[in-house]
């Protein structure tokens, strides 16, 4: 069985460091943040570590995670299609594996993230997502039934989506959800 990625420590401890100090007023800290983010960007593991905070450190707090899966979904949308094959499936393993989190703060982050990869990776690329979250609705879990935020906007791009299985795939999600209401 395949281990699933684990940060090293110092690189952990450093990007929650950056994620602290990028909450400062000052705008020396600020200018000094983003130019060390430019740097880490350019480390394929990155947005491996930024997922991991999102959805593994509830040590953490909530605007600290949240900030984390926030800089993610801006790299998704700037180089979703430069990210290594593992990095990009790992991030959308751990963002399904997030939508239940007991914060709705993390919850509403995690749906932003599954929308811009979404909408950035096309459906094809992540065939699991429409029925992982049509399962989901049956869930007895509150805050996994919450994922409609999260499932329209992502239904409504399969719609008017070009290939025919990508419209399918949503309008059978679509169904699922009437039936279910």
């Amino acid at each position: 069985m395949k281990m699933a990625w684990q940060p090293q420590e110092e690189g952990l401890i450093q990007i929650l460091q950056l994620l602290k100090e990028s909450q400062s007023p000052d705008n020396l800290i600020q200018r000094a943040v983003q130019h060390k983010l430019e740097q880490l960007n350019t480390h394929p593991d990155f947005n491996n570590y930024l997922i991991f905070v999102l959805t593994k450190l509830t040590s953490e707090d909530e605007p600290t995670r949240s900030l984390s899966g926030l800089i993610l979904k801006n790299n998704v949308r700037a180089r979703f299609y430069e990210f290594p094959p593992g990095v990009s499936e790992f991030i959308k393993q751990e963002c399904l594996s997030a939508i239940g989190d007991p914060s709705p703060l993390i919850r509403a982050t995690v749906g932003i993230l599954i929308t811009t990869i979404a909408s950035k990776g096309d459906l094809k690329s992540w065939p699991e997502l429409l029925p992982t979250l049509n399962d989901m609705l049956d869930s007895q879990d509150y805050n996994v039934c919450e994922l409609l935020p999260v499932l329209l906007p992502i239904l409504k791009e399969t719609l008017f989506h070009h290939d025919w299985e990508i419209k399918e795939s949503g309008i059978l999600a679509l169904g699922a959800i009437a039936e279910g209401e």
